[in-house]
């Protein structure tokens, strides 16, 4: 009987190279000498950990350049926005503006014995203008609101 032997592992190659560096700083090779002491690295290991972590710090500049560039690009669409919204209120303010003044244009004040009787019942219509201005505000969209609204009035 033949015995077989088992297939040969290959052996993986990893790519290795060294590196030699000369350290003319003092302060510099205070640090390393420092360094080795507290963390017992070799110094091909403390070079080999520097390196990681200059090339992580690259790789988180690159994360940290594509956040600004996104933070940049929501701060430029919410600021037109923001000016959108500016500019419709100041439409309604001046709607505003101009409707009261040809209401108050149009309507003349009641007559001295039913002022009173006047204010109060505006006062009631008022507080029922503004009680269905919060239900459409609830409700969700104010405008659909007000249409819904003035379809079944009509209806």
């Amino acid at each position: 009987m033949a015995t077989t032997k088992p297939p040969k592992k290959k052996k993986e190659r990893i790519a290795a190279r060294t590196l030699r560096a000369r350290v003319s700083d003092a302060g510099l090779l205070g640090n390393v000498e420092r360094l080795m002491k507290e963390t017992g690295y070799t110094e091909a290991e403390l070079v080999r950990e520097a390196i990681r972590e200059y090339a992580d710090r690259e790789r988180l500049r690159d994360d940290l350049a594509a956040i600004r560039e996104s933070v940049g690009m929501t701060l430029n669409r919410l600021i037109k926005q923001q000016n959108t919204m500016r500019a419709e209120v100041t439409v309604l303010v001046a709607f505003m503006e101009r409707f009261s003044a040809l209401y108050l244009f149009n309507t003349p004040e009641p007559p001295e014995e039913t002022r009173e009787a006047a204010a109060v019942d505006a006062e009631r219509r008022h507080k029922i203008l503004l009680r269905h201005v919060a239900e459409s505000f609830q409700s969700g969209n104010l405008l659909d609101a007000i249409a819904t609204e003035e379809a079944e009035s009509r209806g």
